[in-house]
């Protein structure tokens, strides 16, 4: 890689760094939000045994003077036996271009894919016809009731696909690195965190304003 590129390539990761770094915003923890509710329902959830947990993955790639930030956020809900009771899913491409290793250009358009619905393109040539947030709600749904170790468990072929057949049904996407970020918001599981959704949308915020500052 000649110079151009390798500085190209510094900006990317810079960004995909800053990325990660929201994640510790809250709690010292990858993927922690700030506490929402009521303390009546922060009550509840404690009493129940309940915890809540973010699981932030990034990387970056770059080859000349364009690049892409590849985000995939999960938040999740667990037991009181470590079971998974929610799974939400979501994620985040951002291309980027710049013209030195000082100057980032991000795209206007910052939605993730669950934000996009039916506008992004997967549902027309999905063997299933199904688009991307019923197949990552089919896999979230697939997990529930499982431990962090029986989602470890999961197998993939070469692309990341499921080799389970019922998983196929529903969801034909690659999953191995929604499996991991899965497992990272379990690690990251604490009581008296907000709902998953809530939680997705608040560490997604904080990337885009991470990435902001960085261009």
């Amino acid at each position: 890689m000649n110079n151009t590129g390798q500085m190209i390539l510094g900006c990317v990761l810079a960004a995909a760094l800053a990325l990660n770094g929201c994640g510790a915003d809250s709690s010292g923890s990858s993927g922690a939000s700030e506490p929402a509710g009521s303390s009546s329902s922060l009550a509840e959830a404690q009493n129940s045994g309940q915890r809540t947990g973010l699981g932030i993955l990034t990387d970056a790639t770059a080859q000349g003077r364009t690049g892409k930030v590849h985000t995939v956020t999960a938040a999740v809900v667990l037991d009181r036996e470590g079971r998974l009771e929610k799974v939400v899913l979501d994620e985040l491409e951002v291309p980027v271009s710049a013209k030195d290793a000082d100057t980032l250009t991000l795209p206007e358009d910052h939605r993730t894919k669950r934000q996009k619905g039916e506008e992004y393109p997967l549902a027309e040539v999905s063997s299933i016809g199904q688009g991307w947030t019923r197949q990552a709600d089919a896999f979230g749904q697939y997990l529930t009731g499982k431990t962090a170790g029986e989602v470890r468990s999961l197998a993939t072929d070469g692309e990341g696909k499921s080799t389970d057949p019922d998983l196929l049904t529903g969801c034909t996407i690659a999953v191995d690195r929604y499996r991991d970020a899965v497992l990272l918001a379990c690690e990251n599981a604490e009581p008296l965190e907000p709902s998953p959704s809530d939680a997705v949308a608040a560490g997604l915020q904080r990337m885009m304003q991470r990435m902001a500052k960085a261009e």
